[in-house]
């Protein structure tokens, strides 16, 4: 189920990406019903977390498959120790993750305003809100609506030790040391909110006339997203506590103590 909704979720991060882009060329097109500039801001948001998490989450699905197969899965004899290592070089050539961490929170969250975040932030809360599913998606809207605070909160502190390294330039390390951890947290944020939506059309669907193959489908959905919100969301809050707690310790060990 880790590698299911990590799959389909990141299908639909990157379905989501690309809608903003089509919106984009429709603007270009003449389109004059589409904001081009929330467009692009939000193209740029989701770059990073399309770069930087999918290739890391996928290197880290493919290791469990590895699992699967045991020892025998090691072995030329099966594709997936090709397809691990092809899918490292993701994590690599389109900037290391760090530095996709780094870029998504200095150019695309404070260099924009924290408007596209905003955006997201918004349309999430309207999931949150929802009552799309009769009541059955009630548990995973609210370790949702959670998960965006946890977020949000790892995004205020940042901002705070960015705006403090204007006087204190150390502040800034702070900042740079949870980056990473921000970029991973707003990606499974995504993830979870995605497949909570898909869930709601697969539920709305389930009370209709479906065969019993579309049946199990939208099952499959519901249940994905379920398992995703119940066991995956819960950490970000973990997450928070570390950036919260962070300290210039590790900056200031010698070089020479590692």
């Amino acid at each position: 189920m880790l590698q299911k909704s990590y799959a389909e979720g990141m299908r639909a991060l990157i379905a989501y990406t690309a809608y903003w882009q089509d919106m984009i060329e429709l603007a270009e097109a003449g389109d004059s019903d589409v904001d081009i500039d929330m467009a692009l801001r939000m193209n740029d948001l989701l770059l990073p977390i399309v770069k930087g998490v999918g290739s890391e989450r996928s290197y880290e699905m493919l290791a469990v498959s590895l699992q699967t197969f045991g020892g025998s899965g090691f072995l030329q004899d099966y594709p997936i120790e090709q397809y691990i290592r092809d899918a490292k070089i993701d994590t690599l050539y389109e900037g290391t993750t760090a530095i996709q961490g780094l870029d998504f929170f200095f150019r695309k969250i404070v260099k924009d305003q924290f408007r596209s975040l905003m955006t997201i932030a918004g349309q999430i809360t309207e999931t949150v809100k929802g009552d799309e599913g009769s009541g059955q998606l009630s548990v995973e809207r609210e370790l949702l609506g959670k998960a965006l605070e946890d977020v949000q909160g790892i995004v205020a502190v940042l901002g705070q030790w960015a705006m403090a390294s204007q006087s204190d330039a150390e502040q800034i390390y702070k900042v740079g040391l949870n980056t990473t951890r921000l970029l991973m947290a707003s990606g499974d944020l995504v993830i979870g909110w995605l497949l909570l939506r898909q869930a709601e059309v697969a539920s709305v669907a389930l009370t209709g006339d479906v065969s019993e193959k579309d049946r199990m489908f939208y099952l499959g959905k519901v249940e994905t997203a379920r398992w995703f919100a119940r066991n995956r969301l819960p950490l970000l809050a973990a997450e928070r506590a570390v950036a919260e707690a962070t300290d210039l310790a590790l900056m200031e060990m010698p070089e020479e103590a590692f």
